[in-house]
């Protein structure tokens, strides 16, 4: 079936979900690009909606991943430029169901590496984070409230799928995660700059998380007045800190390194 109106429901679905109100309120969220949706489906998702535009010409594609569709249309280019989000798109856009699993059901494994990111707020950052955090192995990230959602159009596309490849546990109080690292015996550090652990003596041999902070505010005071422990990465040559992604993806694929070490 081919789309030709602009006041189609599957079209008016699709503006809508770029807005947090309508991504939650319909329970899906948008992505953009054949990497991207297939990346996804390949992490286990399954799209509501698939939309091609008229003039795409990669069928084969098409056959392979539009079985994975609970629905798809075909979209008449004039259509499809208002859709998509980006300046040289592929013509391709789906919406996923969002995925919210329940952290009490969530059991960490012996010497698990996990984040928390406490209020990030810049949507390219928290993407780049949890692509880092499935590239290295981390076991989990909790995403306290106050952060940039999730399903933010931005933030999945900086995931580059990644993120339905490691369990992601969002909109949490900074009580239920310090009450989950206590069940579970997780020792917590917080990243901070000075004064703190370097970070390549971090142990591999117990369960530990560690805490991001706001790009500009840092990490909540809350948080330094109940937790002690903390964890730096040395600066040279005058810099006093680096972007909060570029800080974790140290960090994780420090101990990444480690980790594998320790298995040979």
């Amino acid at each position: 079936m081919k789309i030709s109106s602009k006041d189609n429901r599957y079209i008016r679905l699709y503006r809508e979900l770029g807005r947090k109100k309508f991504r939650s309120q319909y329970g899906l969220f948008p992505a953009e690009g054949k990497r991207l949706i297939e990346d996804l489906i390949d992490g286990g998702l399954k799209p509501q909606l698939l939309l091609y535009r008229e003039s795409f010409s990669d069928i084969a594609f098409l056959e392979k991943i539009c079985p994975h569709a609970d629905q798809v249309f075909c979209v008449e280019d004039r259509l499809f430029d208002r859709l998509s989000d980006t300046r040289n798109d592929q013509g391709l856009l789906a919406t996923f169901p969002c995925f919210c699993p329940d952290i009490d059901t969530f059991v960490p494994s012996e010497n698990s590496f996990i984040l928390i990111l406490n209020r990030i707020s810049d949507p390219g950052n928290l993407g780049t984070i949890l692509r880092c955090a499935a590239a290295a192995g981390v076991e989990a990230v909790l995403i306290e409230e106050g952060s940039v959602d999730l399903y933010n159009p931005k933030v999945i596309r900086g995931t580059m799928g990644s993120v339905a490849r490691v369990p992601v546990f969002d909109g949490l109080s900074r009580e239920k995660i310090c009450l989950f690292c206590e069940k579970n015996q997780i020792r917590i550090f917080l990243s901070d700059l000075e004064n703190a652990l370097c970070y390549d003596k971090l142990p591999v041999d117990e369960k530990i998380a560690v805490v991001f902070g706001n790009e500009g505010r840092g990490i909540d005071e809350q948080w330094h007045k109940k937790i002690r422990d903390s964890v730096m990465i040395p600066m040279e040559n005058g810099v006093e800190s680096l972007n909060v992604a570029m800080a974790s993806a140290v960090i994780c694929f420090d101990h990444q390194r480690k980790r594998r070490k320790n298995l040979k």
